[in-house]
């Protein structure tokens, strides 16, 4: 008998990986195999094309506040955050401190929510429908909160805006956040629970080394879970930050599992910052007194870069103002677009089929912030 050559038989052809299931729904990629074997991927991103960054232009300060949530769904007051702060500066708006507190209070509230996406995600991209389940349960605890304080479960309609906060907290808000988080943290020992099928998907999966992490410009849960201590709330302070105690997790192994893990650590950091917070919330106003952001715009000019370490790493705004009653140029810097393209083509070079998912979602990606 002939013998068979097997490689020859499989040849090489391509498919796609999303924007349907088992993908994030509007992010394709494009992965050339042969047989089981990625041999090389390629980003499709632009399903969810929305133009964030020119209809800000074309926007007031306070209805650009209500855009900014919907930079990215899965993290909306963070980037209601990050907006407010590039306003704040360029009309010069001293926010009262009570305001700040606020705003750190439910930046980490956002986080840890997001964090459990990201858990529920991995968990249904590798067939772990009991992790997705409890995630997106627990995650619905959270979600009441946010919605008794800002009025919406998943959009806060600009609840961070320039000058503070859009109003203050309800009675007992602050009650029922500590309450919530022996909740938080019986999900994320949960998930932090040693599940071998969840070790063999992950673990030495999808591995980026340090050296690589830096070159491509990986930022948050991924450059920390390849080793190096870096985030924005500790390295460059904003809002409070400097003032409270937290910890910054690392991991050295670079894979999928450690990406994971890290995320995990990060919500018990979250919820000390959370718990000082509240300790020490002051009395008083909690939005610019006399807050006219239209007249004052139109005073305003020169250009700000802010940052701050969103759910996903350094998020950014670049704005420009020229005594107009929008901005003249608004540049968004999300984390997604790096983390989606560069270092997710490179993680799918020669891997099996099998492991694109756990890889994929590993990165923490939100298509919506590439497609901005």
């Amino acid at each position: 008998m002939t013998e068979i050559n097997e490689q020859e038989i499989a040849g090489d052809f391509s498919m796609y990986f999303g924007p349907a299931h088992p993908g994030s729904g509007n992010f394709s990629i494009k992965v050339e195999m042969r047989g089981e074997r990625v041999l090389k991927a390629t980003a499709d991103p632009g399903y969810l094309h929305r133009g964030f960054e020119k209809l800000m232009e074309y926007r007031e300060p306070m209805q650009n506040a209500v855009l900014s949530d919907r930079v990215c769904v899965l993290e909306p007051l963070q980037w209601n955050l990050v907006h407010a702060e590039a306003v704040d500066y360029l009309m010069d708006y001293e926010v009262p401190e009570r305001a700040k507190y606020i705003r750190v209070i439910l930046a980490e509230l956002s986080r840890i929510q997001s964090h459990f996406i990201w858990y529920a995600a991995m968990s249904l991209g590798t067939g772990f429908m009991t992790g997705f389940n409890i995630a997106i349960g627990y995650r619905d605890y959270i979600l009441d909160v946010l919605n008794l304080i800002t009025g919406g479960r998943v959009y806060p309609a600009g609840y961070i805006c320039p000058g503070g906060v859009r109003k203050d907290l309800p009675e007992k808000a602050e009650n029922k956040i500590l309450e919530l988080l022996p909740k938080i943290e019986y999900m994320r020992k949960f998930a932090l629970k040693q599940n071998p099928a969840w070790l063999a998907r992950f673990k030495e999966i999808g591995t980026l080394t340090k050296e690589e992490a830096i070159k491509f410009g990986a930022v948050g849960p991924i450059l920390r879970g390849c080793g190096v201590e870096s985030d924005v709330r500790r390295d460059d302070p904003y809002e409070i930050y400097d003032e409270l105690e937290f910890d910054v997790p690392v991991m050295d192994e670079g894979d999928a599992y450690a990406r994971f893990t890290v995320g995990m650590q990060e919500i018990e950091e979250s919820m000390k910052i959370i718990t000082q917070s509240i300790d020490r919330l002051p009395k008083g106003e909690v939005k610019t007194p006399n807050l006219k952001p239209i007249v004052q715009f139109q005073k305003a000019e020169g250009e700000i870069y802010i940052r701050n370490e969103l759910s996903r790493g350094e998020g950014a705004f670049y704005m420009v103002a020229t005594g107009q009653k929008t901005p003249y140029r608004v540049k968004i810097r999300g984390p997604s677009f790096t983390h989606m393209i560069p270092i997710l083509e490179h993680l799918l070079t020669d891997v099996a089929y099998a492991d694109v998912p756990a890889i994929y979602w590993s990165m923490y990606q939100c298509p919506a912030d590439v497609d901005r």
